[in-house]
């Protein structure tokens, strides 16, 4: 560990780079543009309290998540399909999203992490555009079941 010149502590904790990430929807591969990708998953925690004493409980509830996707409209265009897919609930037990990023230079000191959300509908779909760039926009509201961290 070395020290600068403001008396802190500093150490090499290694690097990695994102060039290795991917985003997959089970049976679509093409034409996405993706420019973010946001999620949020959470579980409901209550606090019971009894009377009398100092004890408080908790009690895990139902998860639930949501997934923001933002992409450009471009050349090659998303099927109807992805939306007939991924806009029906009745198809969510085939609806699932896969993001995997490589971490590490490559060598012994990678590894490749997947998160795998499952059970995915379109909630509802924006767009938007600005005169200056002409640049569409559209972003996809989702909402899941459950995410699994492999």
């Amino acid at each position: 560990m070395a020290q600068d010149i403001y008396s802190r502590e500093i150490s090499y904790g290694g690097a990695f780079s994102s060039d290795g990430a991917s985003v997959q929807f089970a049976g679509f591969s093409a034409g996405f543009l993706m420019q973010s990708l946001q999620w949020n998953y959470q579980q409901h925690i209550s606090r019971l309290y009894e009377l009398g004493s100092a004890n408080i409980y908790l009690v895990a509830g139902r998860t639930q998540g949501t997934v923001n996707m933002t992409r450009v409209l471009g050349p090659v265009s998303i099927a109807t399909e992805f939306y007939e897919q991924y806009g029906n609930v009745c198809n969510a037990a085939e609806n699932n999203l896969s993001f995997s990023m490589e971490t590490g230079c490559g060598g012994a000191q990678s590894a490749e992490q997947t998160i795998d959300i499952r059970h995915v509908i379109i909630q509802g779909i924006a767009g938007a555009a600005t005169a200056e760039r002409m640049v569409l926009h559209e972003t996809l509201a989702m909402i899941f079941l459950f995410m699994l961290i492999e």
